[in-house]
């Protein structure tokens, strides 16, 4: 199985979002988080990411006579490798950017359902779009700037006075003329 297939898949997505955000996890403690997985669902996926090296064990503790296993993530895994990504076919693409925005939207869920309007701003909570004309020099530019800044905000460690914030990002080519910005 391809390792963006693996991925992109809706629960593993999932499981691996929260072994980042939570880091490291039980079984246990990974249903409790994701609440609507079946147990087995959730076996099957883990043990697909684990042989995939996506997932590791990072301890093992004796409960009740019975090994309980912390997982956590091998970031350096977690990279799509450019061959893979362009040889995707259109339909897998589409396929792959359904379960990214599905992903996205649970996220996005999850956090409305629970946390009052006046927090939006605060948290940080937001979503736009806006047309970039750049020329393909200013884009490398741009994204060789942003990329720099994640790689340093991604190093930073969980810790209790930082927040945990999903950042989601896509470039879609304009081919059909000019288009406006909207920001929510």
């Amino acid at each position: 199985m391809k390792k963006i297939d693996l991925l992109l898949h809706p629960v593993r997505t999932r499981i691996v979002q929260q072994l980042l955000v939570n880091q490291p996890l039980t079984t246990y403690q990974l249903m409790e988080r994701l609440g609507d997985v079946p147990q087995a669902t959730l076996y099957r996926q883990m043990k697909l990411l684990s042989d995939a090296a996506i997932i590791r064990i990072v301890d093992t503790k004796n409960v009740r006579g019975k090994a309980e296993h912390l997982y956590a993530v091998n970031q350096d895994q977690l990279q799509i490798n450019q061959d893979e990504f362009l040889t995707a076919s259109a339909e897998e693409h589409l396929q792959y950017f359904t379960v990214f925005q599905a992903t996205l939207l649970q996220q996005v869920t999850d956090y409305l359902m629970t946390t009052s309007p006046e927090h939006y701003q605060k948290d940080g909570f937001g979503y736009w779009h806006a047309p970039l004309h750049l020329t393909d020099q200013e884009f490398e530019q741009f994204t060789h700037a942003i990329n720099e800044i994640l790689e340093q905000a991604t190093k930073k460690e969980k810790r209790p006075d930082r927040k945990t914030r999903t950042f989601a990002s896509m470039f879609i080519p304009n081919n059909s003329g000019e288009s406006s910005s909207e920001h929510v």
